[in-house]
């Protein structure tokens, strides 16, 4: 009798631990839902590595005062695009670009006029630190076409092997989730940008750190130039404040 009371006590415990779990990662989910966007680009004469057409992607709130959305640079092209955004349950409105960095792949655009009206809570980021291996994350997109959807999975591990550090990870990453949050469950700040996933290999996705990315946002909001051409210590672990180039007038 005494063990049957324990194996129920213990029951219950393990419920409201899943209960509780499963209320957090909803609510997670449910933010990201608000400052998530959809990208749809179109290029007409593309260069370098560009292709011409209509593409998807997704991007997330970063600034609300300057209407600035964090994205992949590969979601927005270097080459000349038209760019429109989408947040959830609105019609597509004008973008345009403010910064592109294809060697961290990462680029941030502006949609002033909608922003304007946006309500949601900005996001946290995790600038300080990288995540942990075994840290469970979601990602959040538009995978093939499926919009505003959330899928989970861990931090696998950081690798240098494409150019640039970045993070991997188990959680699916599939065309149209590029440029969206990559999101710690455990605290709700985003961890990274979701990028892209190896070829014939369901479970190594790959995303750029917040860590370096928080960086680039800091000296944009300076309005300082980030390009490693120009600012050389981004990647130090110990920066000083010597990146003095200006952006040009816009």
């Amino acid at each position: 009798m005494k063990l049957n009371l324990i194996g129920i006590i213990a029951s219950l415990l393990l419920t409201s631990v899943i209960s509780a779990h499963a209320e957090n990662d909803e609510d997670v989910f449910s933010k990201a839902q608000h400052y998530t966007v959809q990208i749809r680009k179109a290029v007409s004469i593309p260069f370098g590595n560009d292709k011409k057409g209509t593409a998807f992607g997704a991007g997330f709130v970063v600034d609300t005062k300057r209407g600035w959305i964090m994205t992949n640079a590969h979601v927005v092209s270097r080459s000349p695009a038209r760019l429109e955004v989408a947040f959830f349950g609105r019609k597509f409105v004008p973008a345009k670009k403010i910064y592109v960095d294809p060697f961290l792949d990462l680029a941030i655009i502006s949609v002033n006029e909608e922003m304007q009206n946006a309500t949601a809570a900005l996001p946290e980021l995790e600038c300080a630190t990288l995540p942990g291996v075994g840290r469970t994350v979601g990602t959040f997109g538009h995978p093939n076409g499926l919009k505003f959807t959330g899928t989970r999975g861990i931090i696998s591990g950081h690798t240098a092997k494409y150019e640039s550090e970045m993070l991997q990870t188990d959680a699916p990453i599939n065309p149209g989730n590029s440029g969206g949050p990559l999101i710690s469950l455990s605290s709700g700040r985003i961890v990274g940008i979701n990028t892209s996933s190896m070829n014939d290999s369901q479970n190594s996705n790959f995303a750029v750190p917040m860590h370096y990315a928080c960086r680039v946002l800091e000296l944009l909001r300076e309005g300082k130039d980030p390009s490693p051409l120009t600012c050389h210590w981004l990647f130090s672990s110990h920066p000083t404040n010597e990146c003095n180039s200006k952006l040009p007038a816009a």
